[in-house]
């Protein structure tokens, strides 16, 4: 995933971004995605292996203004972030590497499907545009980055609630793109675990407290930027 809109245009891979609008008017990554959609109507076949750059894509029922299908890695921060939105009109650009682009409206859904790669599941994200694509010539002013976390983070972590187990608490080193992003910690369940983060020394404490699970969310935030959110399911034995 690039953070960069630059580096997404400027990168040997030449394929395109699918941003949509913020709350500031600006466009920014709305999901990691294989590719920004396939055009097939409702109901649409779709027979899509997504590995790099390789696509082998399959679609019944071409119609005006079709469904876009877009298959997506099913983790949990990449759900949360469609079930933020399902059932709202969302405005779209798929931003391409000369940065012109296409502007459009849809709702989107999703689903879990068979396909993995590697150990990661695939989900298929659906987009129903509401709009005809809008061809835009310069997108540059139009893009905003999104700060990304650089540091590799657990989805899932195991804890003592034994404070004198040395797996009563997990410690990471954190590390952003632009480095200098904000970021902030919080537990969802205190009483299950705390996460307490140290901007001078970049580091992430998560400490035990009682059995059970919590979810942690991290948040890199910078003026300027599009902000981003890591998760940590944490469970406490």
């Amino acid at each position: 995933m690039f953070n960069s809109i630059e580096d997404r245009a400027l990168s040997e891979h030449r394929g395109s971004a699918l941003l949509s609008k913020k709350a500031n008017g600006k466009y920014s990554l709305f999901l990691p995605v294989e590719g920004t959609g396939e055009n097939g109507s409702t109901p649409a076949q779709l027979d899509k292996t997504a590995i790099g750059n390789r696509q082998a894509t399959s679609v019944e029922g071409r119609k005006e203004n079709p469904q876009k299908t877009l298959p997506f890695f099913l983790h949990r921060d990449n759900i949360n972030a469609i079930e933020a939105v399902e059932g709202q009109t969302i405005d779209f650009l798929r931003l391409l590497p000369d940065f012109t682009g296409f502007k459009y409206s849809g709702k989107v859904s999703y689903m879990a499907n068979n396909t993995d790669v590697g150990s990661l599941e695939q989900g298929q994200l659906t987009i129903t545009p509401e709009t005809s694509d809008e061809y835009v010539e310069d997108c540059y002013s139009l893009v905003e980055d999104t700060v990304v976390f650089t540091s590799a983070i657990d989805e899932v972590i195991e804890l003592s609630a034994t404070s004198s187990d040395p797996n009563h608490t997990k410690t990471y080193s954190l590390s952003t793109a632009p480095a200098d992003a904000t970021i902030t910690a919080a537990s969802g369940s205190t009483g299950t675990a705390t996460a307490t983060y140290t901007s001078s020394t970049n580091s992430l404490l998560i400490t035990a407290v009682a059995a059970g699970s919590s979810i942690v969310t991290l948040t890199a935030s910078k003026s300027g930027y599009n902000s981003f959110k890591r998760t940590i399911l944490v469970i406490v034995k």
